[in-house]
């Protein structure tokens, strides 16, 4: 299966690492697995874990040059074939819901949190597939915007325990924070 990632960049934040903790997984399992951003530091990751970037300006909120952004991102949607776009964010989610219109391509949206109850929201709740990421933001969104409470699943958010393992703690760093605000020791 091809699995298409879409989000604005792929800077540091809890959307940006939990693409690239996915991309890396769906890949472990033997799945093709792009990400499409304007780029980011963890482009590299990704790529080093064996997922695909593709570099589109889709983060922009421009709405004179959403069309021509959504005809590239159409272009771009050809030429990978996926079975699947996971827009994780508002713009992307637009243009990926513009984009994918003739293709019919199934789609999965992912809500990250309590954005504001609007019309320029609600798009992430417009995937043919909905997931949120805890129980709070599952109720945000099925009260805010009226919808079927089954129509939402809540997948919650991991932790990479290698990554932010105690064994990767740099300890004369954090005693130096600890003296500077005067914390007890806790090392």
């Amino acid at each position: 299966m091809h699995i298409v990632q879409l989000l604005p960049e792929l800077n540091e934040g809890g959307v940006e690492r939990g693409t690239a903790e996915i991309s890396r997984e769906l890949v472990k399992r033997g799945h093709q697995s792009t990400v499409i951003s304007a780029g980011g530091k963890l482009v590299s990751q990704i790529e080093l874990d064996g997922g695909r970037h593709v570099t589109l300006p889709i983060a922009s909120k421009n709405p004179l040059t959403a069309p021509a952004r959504v005809r590239a991102l159409r272009r771009v949607i050809c030429e990978l074939e996926p079975d699947v776009l996971h827009p994780r964010s508002r713009v992307p989610a637009w243009l990926t819901r513009m984009a994918r219109r003739p293709l019919n391509i199934p789609w999965v949206t992912t809500v990250h949190g309590l954005n504001r109850i609007n019309g320029y929201s609600r798009i992430m709740t417009a995937g043919d597939r909905v997931i949120a990421v805890g129980e709070a933001v599952k109720t945000h969104v099925v009260d805010g915007y009226r919808l079927v409470p089954d129509s939402v699943r809540v997948i919650q958010r991991g932790v990479d325990m290698q990554a932010f393992s105690d064994a990767n703690l740099d300890k004369e760093f954090i005693q130096s924070i600890c003296e500077q605000y005067s914390l007890a020791k806790r090392l």
